[in-house]
């Protein structure tokens, strides 16, 4: 009679151990870094307007810092204008951050005659922090 007292007391003692030593680990989460995009990186920012598939060889590209969706007022932080490089019309910004960037261009497509407009959100990620990025922007009938 004593042992099955000993052994239901054990069993117990076992159970209970179990059941509270045994705490529910939360995960450890690092959150993300919050990168704001703007002047004072190492990226380059090339942008190439395009209509129809065709480069736009005169315009302005215009860049909001740290945005993906049309600023407000439409006020943009900087702004490069359109010139050949190798032989390419490119828009070029330099000394980026990693981050978000929302790019606006306007120019004149000769081969159609016509004014141009484009806008397209652009990210620089941490692995491209020290490169050059490409952007074709692609540009309508304005």
């Amino acid at each position: 009679m004593k042992s099955a007292w000993i052994g239901k007391a054990l069993l117990s003692s076992a159970l209970m151990l179990t059941l509270f030593a045994c705490k529910d680990k939360t995960a450890s989460t690092t959150p993300a870094p919050n990168y704001i995009g703007g002047k004072g990186g190492g990226a380059t920012m090339r942008v190439v307007m395009q209509n129809s598939g065709l480069n736009v060889d005169s315009g302005w590209v215009y860049v909001k810092y740290d945005a993906s969706v049309t600023p407000a007022g439409n006020k943009y932080d900087d702004s490069a204008l359109v010139k050949k490089v190798d032989g390419v019309p490119i828009a070029i910004f330099t000394e980026l951050k990693v981050g978000n960037y929302f790019f606006m261009g306007r120019g004149w497509d000769i081969i159609r005659s016509q004014s141009v407009f484009g806008t397209r959100p652009f990210t620089i990620e941490k692995s491209e922090e020290f490169g050059t990025n490409y952007l074709y922007l692609q540009t309508t009938k304005q």
